[in-house]
């Protein structure tokens, strides 16, 4: 599963949370696939920013004018 539909299945599980009446053991169960998708998507960001950060940084604009 991708990070953008991950963060859709998030939302919906906060607006039913938020919105819902809910037995306790409903929204225990979608808290708990809630953290697990924050859990996902916050490893998700953390390898891209990793693989960003790995990316070399060409030399300022000096080369090739000697």
């Amino acid at each position: 599963m991708q990070y953008e539909e991950m963060m859709q299945q998030l939302t919906a599980l906060t607006r039913r949370l938020e919105t819902e009446q809910l037995s306790l053991e409903e929204a225990t169960r979608l808290y708990t696939q809630g953290m697990e998708l924050s859990a996902k998507c916050h490893r998700l960001l953390e390898e891209a920013v990793l693989s960003v950060q790995e990316i070399p940084v060409p030399a300022s604009g000096n080369e090739g004018s000697e």
